[in-house]
């Protein structure tokens, strides 16, 4: 629908209202006589009864007759006699006889005064206490008085009030009911032993005036640009009046003396050709009409008649207050709409009312004109968001609120649940809701027209999820009677007077009475009873609907004590529109409980399909759904319902919604969820009241937006401000007074509200259902074990690289081959045994196959979440459905090919499989028969290239035997480390024969590499550990078989491709291990000092610790038995697959080249040909403004080498200025989405040294609670630093010419540090205004803290993605531990005394600050501090370097001990190991051990440690282990 004037832009933009209407008599056109469609419905030909204006009782059997003008009511509807002693033994027969007409005050009320359960008569009532002939009027047949009373109305009410029109006497006890609209009361007039069930009824109806009814028309609307007749910008123009004014557009008559109606208030629904609903508000009220009566129309109103004729069923009287000669005034209605796509109905009335009260006070004079306030409504008054849940308007002395409606469980509705149970009942409520699930015929009515549409809509709502598929007119106007008529299902409203202008409907429609609390008879209520539906649930519903019915009584009661009339306070109305909504919320859950209850495990006969669709009918829903087994699945008592439910349209739309893309997946997603609570509750054995299916809103107690009023309007002659009095409603609004063009100018002021539609949502972003299930679901997991709150993160990490894949397989040429590399992804994911708390990842994946053609590869997406457990939800599995019907299948001969192939897969993955538990190595075979002595040159050459097999790297799972771990990780680092596994081994070989050995070095199996280095250091003592012939000896006959050398404790066998120290000295001397300059030098080192170890550390040191760390974990050697760490889940153990990144390999057999070289190749070019035309740009601007500068890229692809990236996110607390690392603030978040902030394990306010993931979050006041920060530094560099990233990106053209520039500067950056969680909320946010924004290149610059943490996860995880290239094409990043620059003086780590960063520039000023070396050539205090803990780690000697650091830093003042202000011990060590041991180094054993000596320090000094010098939690080291190593600096 076009907004009309262009100041919202699309109208995707949300407002308040679509259009204002007038609506009432046209007067340009010539008045048309309202038509009855009396051919469908048959017009009645009796005229309007009069009102009851008098009630008496007569004895008949005493002689009494009836006064003159009285009716007797002398039978029952089933014609028995209307005594209302009937069936008593001995009593006088009595009768009620009552008299109509006009000559005086009607009666407004009837009533029972039961003296005998002590009844007082109201105040405003009248008393039946004698029979015209003076007798006692007692009704009853026993001793206690029962007297009729009545009410009538004051003498100037309005004769459009309700009044009572007839009286009926009904026998219960001879089956009889109330007659359809006739209000019962419940009191029987028969209190004796003997007699029957008397009860008295009436209906009442509005009074009647003398009217004329026309056709309705549109006499203005806004916003307006066709001002033709035509209307052309307004298409429900033709049906909006008639909506507006159902009863028509009338001319009244009433006497002077009456007062005029109080203005009313109505609602409608429309719906447009494309379906979308549209609410509609409407206030009518009645104004005087001024033009003069036609003859016609003074005759038709029997305005001009001298005669006094009576009408039918009245009763003549002298004083008539109809007469001709007395004074009339003529009254015509106006009606004022809103139309809005929301159901502000409550909101939109007090509008209504405000605009009507101005232009019926003519004594008040407003400085602000009526269009004025419209379209500061439409354009200024901002729309509600989650964000800004509630909006107050401004106007003259109230405030008018709009609040949200969280759309995210249930669809948007006009429903209100409070009344319709109010003026239904329970039993009432429950058998409307059995006939619309059954799509019968349903009638509402109401003489309170506002009533209609909030209980037709709060049908269609406690419908969810299913949803109203036939005709549906919540108010139908007179003129569309027709449809009552119509042969197929409708829900339809109309107004109580329909009943007495036309016949009764047919037979099968059930018409519900909301005045009376009454359904009518119908043929349907013979064969649909609310025993149909099943039973346990049907019980538990009306047990909770009584429950709430009786609270809604005293609520009531108790309000209309407090309140009697008067005004009310904002914050009490507040709070009472906040218990509304907690009813309100309680009625939907007890419905919603109810289907979910008879809905229960219907996912499981859903059919996916999982092949191409044979024929057009493949998605007919018998192919989508398994009807038959459904229904053996229920219960059989309740079969027909079951069997007649599965057969409406309602039931197989909801099947097709379930199955496929539509603006329904949303929210039967939510009602899977919902099924899924009840499941777990009744496997729980839990009550089902205590479960809450709908979350409560708690948005609306946060933020509120104020609106103030429009401003007065001033006279530009005078500059007072202006005076707007109004006589009656304006019929054409002036446009100027809208201030359109000042509107224009200043826009709105107001963000605006984007809205979104299903089909176009990004998959990437979970429903608001999905991310409560997640959270809650991490939530109770870190709940039942701290350790799991690792894995949490590790699975949000995962997601984040699918958020991206989109845009990745954007940029890729090859489609197919990202895929792959996702599949991989998954894979990889799967075998961390990580529980996946939402399907996004496999959501977004299944569409990707979709889109690109790979149909083939969603299915195998479905399998894979089968396989780990996971039931697809409503908008997942739509997704799939819609990727596996519309991409392209392969060809029946791909197919086979296809299947044959993954045949051949099978069969190789078993035998790896077979040969892996079988533990066979592949390694050089030498014969047994050989003799050890014998050298290898001795053998023939065809022997042995024969028997021998190439040698081949062999990868091992994690969760083999630990004897198989020891015996592998032995052999693995004596292939890397050359044989100094075993130097016992080595001593007594020969050195004359290594001359020859290293000849015959050539004719192994092995890597070139290899071979080179065995044959560099063939003369060196330790070289023959290298040979296959040592190999099987040492590991069989060594006596160090079943324990460890203590340097191996924390320093594995020297690998020679660890990282070397960042400096720029390649030589790298000074070394301890693994980056020596001489092999020699190492054995030298290595061998000194074993033989006073040996005999005495062996028996000592390592059997302590053998004993001591039971449970302890280690990474790449388990060396003590952890059965104990198996069986504890409180303790990280290091055999769990989600671990496996910690051993610095990402488990990819490909490397990053391979799958993202052509999309570097792709996105190289694509910048090229921008910087091209940017060149172009900048030329021309400037020839045309020289002095504009062009602002340059950041980091030109021309620069020699690769830009080095160095992520870092320690962060100094501000508490207690410890400096806090990346595991120890990972551990420190909270499950929360929202919440930047982490918490210092250091400081006192958590004194535990643990941290709680799911603590209360209101600690922003708490001592070391902050947000941390990622720091980013930037530099071209010419020499790679050894690393646990590879380099990635392009690689240098050989043939381009870099340029030339002087040393590179270093950027700086630094962003907020967020957990995956909040990541990922941010980025479902970008996503939700933008699905294509992770396409775009400027979401570096728009959004730096997502790219960065983006970059950040994705390096951690060691995951392949194109957005590294959009910081340089050749790149080199690095996530580290430490920036050298970042620190105190007075807290300077250890490490920064290794002499082999003497001159690194990455230190900086601390070059020249630290004293190595004092003047007499002895090391200086931090420096002799650095050689002990090195020298003390390489020996196993833990204890030794903790008591060094805690000397250093312990002071003496006043005779007390206390420590200085230092550098936690802990990082200490770890940083010194790292730095100098590098991949030598078991992290996880320098872990245990420091916690195991810690331990032994004595009390005192343990006292006086801060607790940035306990030892990690283990929540800390499990966010570590999940996660790949960080580098040291």
């Amino acid at each position: 629908m076009s907004s009309g004037t262009g100041l919202t832009g699309s109208h995707d933009e949300r407002q308040l209202f679509e259009h204002f209407v007038i609506a009432g008599l046209s007067d340009n056109k010539p008045l048309t006589r309202l038509k009855h469609s009396s051919e469908e419905c048959g017009l009645r030909n009796t005229q309007p009864l009069a009102p009851i204006t008098d009630i008496a009782v007569i004895f008949p059997s005493l002689g009494e007759k009836p006064p003159d003008g009285f009716d007797v009511i002398e039978t029952t509807t089933l014609g028995y006699p209307a005594d209302l002693n009937h069936g008593s033994l001995g009593q006088k027969s009595c009768f009620l006889c009552f008299r109509r007409g006009y000559h005086k005050a009607p009666l407004v009320d009837i009533g029972i005064l039961d003296e005998g359960r002590g009844d007082k008569p109201m105040v405003d009532s009248n008393v039946v206490q004698t029979t015209p002939f003076g007798r006692c009027a007692n009704v009853n047949n026993a001793s206690q008085g029962i007297f009729l009373t009545y009410r009538r109305a004051p003498p100037n009410s309005s004769q459009s009030q309700f009044v009572v029109t007839d009286i009926k006497v009904i026998l219960a006890n001879k089956g009889e009911i109330p007659p359809h609209t006739y209000y019962k009361i419940t009191k029987n007039l028969n209190k004796g032993l003997l007699g029957s069930d008397v009860f008295i009824c009436y209906k009442k109806s509005q009074g009647t005036a003398k009217r004329l009814a026309y056709t309705p028309a549109v006499l203005d609307y806004f916003p307006r640009t066709d001002h033709s007749d035509e209307m052309e910008d307004f298409k429900l123009a033709q049906n909006v009046a008639m909506f507006c004014l159902p009863m028509g557009a009338l001319i009244e008559c009433w006497p002077t003396k009456c007062a005029p109606p109080d203005r009313s208030f109505s609602t409608f629904v429309l719906t447009d050709e494309n379906g979308t609903k549209f609410y509609g508000s409407a206030v009518t009220f009645y104004e005087k009409y001024t033009k003069e009566l036609t003859e016609d129309q003074l005759e038709k109103l029997d305005l001009r008649s001298n005669e006094n004729g009576q009408e039918g069923g009245t009763v003549g009287d002298s004083n008539s207050n109809n007469d001709p000669a007395d004074d009339v005034l003529f009254y015509k209605n106006v009606s004022i709409c809103l139309i809005s796509r929301f159901p502000f109905f409550n909101s939109f009335k007090r509008f209504l009312f405000f605009l009507h009260r101005m232009s019926s006070t003519p004594s008040c004079a407003y400085p602000v004109p009526i269009e004025r306030y419209i379209s500061h409504l439409m354009y200024e008054v901002s729309f509600p968001t989650p964000r800004r849940p509630r909006v107050f308007m401004q106007l003259g002395a109230e405030n008018i609120s709009f609040d949200s409606h969280d759309d995210s469980q249930l669809p948007l509705n006009g429903a209100q649940l409070i009344d319709t149970l109010k003026y239904l009942g329970s039993d009432n409520l429950m058998y409307l809701m059995l006939l619309a699930l059954l799509e019968q015929k349903i009638l509402i009515h109401s003489l309170r027209p506002w009533m209609l549409a909030a209980v037709a809509e709060s049908v269609c709502a406690l419908m969810f999820p299913f949803h109203w598929q036939c005709p549906y007119i919540p108010q139908c106007p007179l003129g569309l009677a027709g449809v009552l008529h119509a042969p197929l299902p409708f829900i339809a409203g109309v107004d109580s007077r329909y009943f007495e202008l036309y016949e009764d409907p047919p037979d099968d429609v059930t018409c519900f009475d909301l005045d009376t609390s009454t359904i009518s008879f119908s043929s349907v209520r013979a064969t649909f009873k609310t025993s149909m539906l099943p039973k346990k649930p049907a019980k538990q519903l009306k047990t909770t609907l009584e429950d709430i019915f009786s609270k809604l009584q005293q609520m009531d009661y108790l309000s209309n004590e407090k309140n009697e009339g008067g005004f009310i306070p904002v914050d009490q109305d507040l709070k009472k529109q906040q218990k509304r909504r907690e009813y309100e919320n309680a009625i939907h859950d007890a419905f919603l409980k109810f289907i979910a209850s008879i809905m229960k495990g219907y996912q499981a006969f859903l059919r996916p399909i999982k092949s191409a669709p044979a024929n057009a009918h493949a998605t007919d829903t018998g192919n989508l759904f398994d009807l038959e087994g459904f229904l053996r699945s229920r219960d059989r008592s309740s079969a027909d319902f079951y069997k007649r439910f599965s057969e409406t349209q309602s039931f197989m739309r909801f099947i097709e919604e379930r199955s496929f893309v539509s603006d329904k997946n949303t929210y039967n997603a939510f009602f899977d969820d919902c099924i899924i609570k009840l499941t777990t509750a009744a496997e729980d054995n839990r009550d089902i009241n205590e479960i809450q299916l709908l979350e409560p809103d708690t948005s609306h107690s946060h933020t509120t937006v104020f609106i103030p009023a429009p401003e007065p309007f001033i006279n530009q002659e005078t500059g007072e401000e202006s005076q707007f009095v109004y006589s009656e409603f304006p019929a054409k609004m002036r446009s100027e007074y809208f201030q359109l063009d000042r509107l224009e100018k200043s826009g709105k002021d107001g963000e605006k509200v984007p809205m979104h539609f299903e089909a176009s949502r990004c998959s990437a972003v979970r429903t608001k259902p999905e991310t409560r299930s997640s959270l809650l679901a991490a939530t109770n997991a870190v709940k039942t074990n701290p350790l799991h709150w690792s894995k949490t993160l590790l699975f949000y990490s995962y997601s984040l690289w699918f958020m991206q894949l989109d845009s990745l397989l954007t940029a890729a040429p090859n489609k197919k081959k990202i895929i792959r590399l996702a599949f991989n992804v998954l894979d990889r994911m799967e075998k961390t045994e990580i529980f996946p708390l939402d399907q996004v990842c496999y959501r977004i994946l299944i569409e990707l196959c979709g889109k690109y053609d790979q149909p083939e590869m969603a299915v195998k997406v479905m399998r894979a979440m089968q396989r780990a457990g996971l039931e697809q939800n409503a908008v997942t599995y739509g997704i799939y459905h819609r990727a596996v019907m519309d991409a392209t299948w392969p060809s029946p001969a791909r197919t086979k090919a296809i299947k044959m192939w993954n045949l051949l897969k099978i069969v190789v993955t078993g035998a790896e499989a077979l040969r892996k538990w079988a533990n066979v190595d592949r390694r050089p075979y030498v014969p047994t028969s050989i003799s050890d002595d014998v050298p290898v040159e001795h053998m023939k050459k065809e022997d042995v290239t024969e028997i021998t097999v190439d040698y081949e790297i062999t990868s091992y799972s994690l969760d083999d035997n630990e004897e198989g771990n020891k015996e592998k990780e032995r052999r693995n680092s004596k292939q890397q480390s050359g044989g100094i596994m075993d130097p016992l081994g080595a001593m007594g070989l020969e050195r004359e024969k290594t001359d020859e050995r290293s000849k015959s070095l050539g004719h192994i199996g092995m890597s070139p590499s290899r071979a080179k280095f065995f044959a560099d250091h063939a003369t060196h003592p330790f070289s023959n550990e290298g040979t296959p012939k040592s190999d099987k000896k040492t590991e069989k006959s060594g006596w160090l078989k079943n324990i460890a050398s203590p340097m191996f404790k924390m320093i594995k066998s020297t690998t020679f491709d660890s990282p070397k120290p960042a400096s720029t000295d390649s030589s790298d001397a000074g070394s301890v291990t693994g980056a020596s300059p001489s092999f020699h030098s190492v054995v030298n080192h290595f061998k000194k000092g074993y033989d006073d170890v040996l005999p005495s550390r062996f028996r000592l040191g390592v059997s302590t610790l053998l004993n001591k760390s039971v449970g302890a974990m280690g990474s790449g050697m388990i060396y003590s038995d952890d059965k104990h760490s198996a069986e504890n889940p409180f303790f990280v153990n290091p055999k769990d697959p989600a671990y496996v990144l910690d051993s610095g390999t990402p488990c990819c057999l490909l490397k990053e080249e391979y799958w993202m070289r052509e999309v570097y190749l792709q996105l190289k070019r694509s910048r090229e040909r921008q910087e091209k035309g940017q060149k172009n740009e900048e030329s021309e601007s400037a020839q045309n403004s020289p002095e504009k500068t062009v602002e340059k890229v950041p980091f030109s692809s021309k620069s020699p080498g690769k830009l080095e990236v160095i992520l870092c996110a320690s962060t100094y607390c501000p508490s207690c200025r410890t400096m806090v690392y990346d595991e120890e603030i990972m551990a420190g978040w909270k499950v929360d989405d929202q919440n930047l902030n982490t918490v210092c394990p250091h400081c006192s306010g958590n004194s535990g040294g643990t941290t709680d993931a799911v603590a209360a979050t209101d600690i922003a006041n708490q001592d070391g609670v902050f947000a941390p920060r990622l720091k980013i530094r930037m530099q071209w560099i010419q020499e790679m630093r050894n690393s646990w990233y590879q380099p990635g990106g392009l690689q240098e053209s050989r043939n381009s010419t870099p340029e030339k520039s002087p040393t590179p500067q270093e950027t700086c950056l630094e962003v907020a540090f967020v957990s995956p969680l909040v990541l990922r909320r941010e980025l479902e946010t970008i996503l939700t205004s933008d699905k294509d924004a992770m396409k775009n290149e400027s979401i570096r610059t728009t959004h730096p803290v997502v790219f960065w943490n983006l970059v950040y996860y994705l390096r951690r995880l060691s995951l392949p993605s194109h957005l590294f290239s959009w910081i340089s094409e050749r790149h080199h990043i690095r996530c580290v531990f430490d920036i050298p620059t970042q620190h105190d003086e007075c807290r300077i780590p250890l490490y920064f005394y290794n002499p082999n960063h003497d001159g690194n520039p990455v230190f900086g000023a601390y070059n020249q600050k630290l004293q190595r070396k004092l003047e007499d050539g002895k090391d200086s205090n931090g420096m002799a501090s650095w050689r002990i803990v090195t020298d003390s780690v390489n020996k196993n000697l833990l204890f030794k370097a903790v008591q060094t650091l805690v000397n250093s830093s312990r002071l003496v003042k006043n005779g007390s001990v206390h420590v200085g202000a230092h550098f936690p011990i802990f990082r200490d060590i770890q940083f010194a190991s790292i730095d100098v041991f590098g991949r030598a180094l078991l992290r996880d054993s320098l872990d245990t051990q420091y916690d195991t000596e810690s331990n032994k320090l004595p009390p005192k000094i343990k006292e006086i440690l801060p607790l940035q010098d306990h030892p990690l939690s283990q929540v800390t080291r499990a966010c570590r282990k999940v996660f790949m190593p960080l580098d040291l600096f």
